[in-house]
């Protein structure tokens, strides 16, 4: 039987209000808590599937309202833990785009093969995305995830297309 993996796409920061909502952080680029959605909710090691009845904003943060937890003192002890799907509600991308679990752990090498780190996180910003690389030396180079700098991506490195000053 195939593992399930589990990719992180919420954190639990308060409860709000006296009917089981949730004040979550949401750390997923797709949208993971629309009402009847399947989240599971790991506490104390354990997954405890949850299906999402209501969801409304509160920027930057969103409320949720699990089915069976309408009470505050349901979801007191939820506090601090994190929510996450399973790879099977992953949702299929076009050519070319990447889930940040997949790009992290990833060897960064120049267009001559030439090692320059390893793919530790990957941040968003205005202009889009950057890898975060660390660099053999240990320290860190910021590497915008666009064309102009990225050459191939495969299953175990990217190859970037190097300039002067971008390491």
């Amino acid at each position: 039987m195939e593992d399930i993996k589990y990719y992180r796409v919420g954190k639990i920061l308060n409860t709000h209000g006296l009917k089981g909502d949730l004040k979550i952080m949401v750390v997923s680029d797709f949208d993971r808590f629309k009402k009847g959605d399947i989240v599971y909710l790991l506490h104390k090691g354990e997954y405890i599937e949850l299906k999402v009845i209501k969801r409304s904003e509160y920027p930057p943060h969103i409320l949720v309202r699990f089915e069976g937890y309408e009470d505050i003192n349901l979801v007191e002890k939820y506090k601090g833990d994190e929510l996450f799907i399973t790879s099977h509600q992953q949702e299929k991308l076009d050519e070319g785009e990447y889930y940040f679990h997949e790009l992290i752990g990833l060897e960064v090498v120049n267009e001559r093969n030439i090692s320059r780190g390893v793919v530790t996180d990957v941040r968003e910003v205005p202009q889009g995305y950057l890898l975060v690389v660390k660099k053999i030396d240990g320290k860190n180079a910021l590497i915008p995830f666009r064309n102009e700098f990225i050459g191939k991506v495969t299953a175990k490195r990217i190859i970037v297309k190097e300039i002067e000053g971008l390491f």
